[in-house]
């Protein structure tokens, strides 16, 4: 209901929208500040020791990869990276932090003032520029990213299927606890829920594409917080924000803002006023709900970490990390358009998987450039269809990046047809078998001889009298039933082009 009414509200209001992303650095073999391994799930608290436990007189030492992996992430989103910078402990106390304060970084943040550029079509355009649904793309602030320690896990059993206002008990599991946390804060530049969803999955794109996680959010790896106010259109002053969780999908993402947006307009229509706070977005009932009240200012006594010193970074240094960045799935698009002539959006969906791309580039170097626009055909087409319909990771697939080029090869030389190519490639996925092996086995060699084209050809005309009168009286759409028929007396192997270009030739 509230997606149907977004539109309606979005044409008197403006939504001012900011994200907290989170995102466990789940490529790394240890914790923050200790050689505890980092992996999902496992028994509860086994993955633990004295400083992730925060036993007395246990001291923190910082994770170096977990230091290069932020600062390399900032400089893919053009961020500032802050030649000095230093831990703080956040106070704050809650069962799921054992020391009851939590290592982060809070006026010196490793990374700041970067962007992120997003493309946007459909909804929410009339809201950004003066296109009515049309595709725009727009620049997205990134105040900040900043390196803290994840928490443990709560949890919550008993009374109402679990629900802390029900449960009989909570029980606490700290095998989370100390993970590399890297928390990004965008600038309040997003507009609608669109946008934001947008945000979330290229931001996810970007750190796949860096290797720092797996960015699973369905196992919490990458958590998506989100603050909304609204105001009339044309106003300045923002809004009373109210911060948005539990949102543990894009979908989610989407929808929690968008009911958000429909609820506090509701308010205001009736002459209500928002209340700052923090809401639980219900998947099931799909509706936001009151979960605490919040006041203007946390005060977590923030103060530098003790046990650590502050970093420095020099120029030297930062200048190798950059050296490390990948390329990135903007420029790899930008690349597959330039060097294979392909579409922006097939270029787009290529690119945007590292795996899924690299496939893509092995069967094109095999296969030839020439050859790059079939191929992206193939992949977007049937084998991925084939990978979705049977939920077949790529690594699993039975087609490899040879066997497409081969397919795509054997095509284009008039070996075989298209519709032939199909068969071939649903016994190459089914089987595993080379296009050439299987062509051979079943006979399906394309005949692209021009005398037993002939023949055949003179065959059907000799045995359809009435229908090459037809055809020789206007009929010529009958040119389809001719060819037809020719297939069918040289058993489907003829060059269908050829036998198209011979059989006008002698019924004319």
């Amino acid at each position: 209901m509230a997606k149907d009414r977004l539109a309606g509200v979005l044409e008197r209001y403006e939504a001012v929208i900011g994200l907290e992303i989170h995102t466990e650095l789940t490529s790394l073999n240890s914790k923050m500040f200790c050689g505890c391994p980092v992996a999902f799930g496992g028994e509860p608290n086994t993955r633990v020791c004295p400083v992730c436990l925060g036993m007395p007189g246990a001291l923190p030492v910082p994770n170096e990869a977990a230091v290069e992996a932020t600062v390399l992430a900032g400089l893919a989103l053009d961020c500032e990276i802050a030649p000095f910078s230093q831990f703080h402990r956040k106070q704050y106390f809650y069962p799921d932090m054992p020391k009851d304060y939590q290592i982060s970084q809070y006026d010196l943040p490793f990374c700041g003032l970067g962007h992120l550029d997003i493309e946007v079509d459909g909804e929410g355009a009339k809201q950004r520029v003066d296109l009515d649904g049309g595709p725009y793309a727009t620049r997205i602030g990134v105040t900040r990213i900043h390196l803290e320690e994840d928490t443990g896990k709560m949890v919550h059993v008993g009374g109402s299927e679990g629900r802390i206002a029900g449960a009989d008990h909570s029980l606490v599991d700290f095998n989370r606890a100390g993970t590399p946390l890297m928390e990004l804060v965008s600038e309040p530049d997003i507009r609608t829920p669109e946008e934001a969803r947008r945000f979330a999955q290229k931001l996810r794109l970007i750190m796949l594409n860096l290797g720092v996680s797996d960015c699973s959010m369905e196992e919490g790896s990458m958590r998506v917080d989100g603050n909304v106010s609204i105001r009339l259109r044309g106003e300045t002053e923002l809004g009373t924000k109210t911060e948005i969780k539990n949102m543990n999908s894009f979908k989610a993402l989407h929808d929690a803002l968008a009911f958000e947006i429909v609820r506090q307009a509701d308010v205001l229509d009736e002459g209500g006023r928002i209340v700052q706070e923090t809401r639980h977005w219900d998947v099931t009932a799909k509706r936001t709900s009151a979960l605490r009240s919040k006041e203007e200012a946390h005060d977590y006594r923030y103060f530098p970490e003790p046990d650590m010193v502050p970093f420095e970074f020099s120029a030297g240094w930062i200048d190798a990390i950059r050296a490390r960045l990948p390329e990135l799935p903007d420029a790899r698009r930008e690349r597959f358009m330039r060097d294979f002539g392909l579409s922006s959006a097939d270029a787009r969906t290529l690119s945007e998987d590292v795996e899924f791309a690299a496939f893509f580039e092995e069967a094109v170097a095999l296969a030839g450039t020439p050859l790059a626009k079939p191929i992206a055909n193939w992949m977007l087409g049937d084998f991925s269809a084939y990978l979705n319909a049977g939920t077949v990771a790529l690594s699993d697939a039975k087609v490899t990046p040879a066997m497409l080029a081969e397919l795509v090869q054997v095509i284009d030389a008039g070996t075989i047809s298209g519709k032939q190519a199909k068969q071939v490639f649903t016994e190459m996925a089914e089987t595993g078998d080379a296009p050439g092996a299987i062509i051979e086995i079943r006979g399906m060699k394309q005949v692209s001889d021009t005398g037993a084209i002939e023949a055949a050809v003179e065959r059907v005309i000799i045995a359809n009298p009435d229908e090459v009168a037809s055809y020789r009286a206007g009929k010529t759409t009958l040119i389809g039933w001719f060819v037809g028929q020719v297939m069918r007396e040289m058993r489907g192997q003829g060059n269908p082009s050829l036998v198209n270009e011979i059989l006008v030739k002698k019924l004319g």
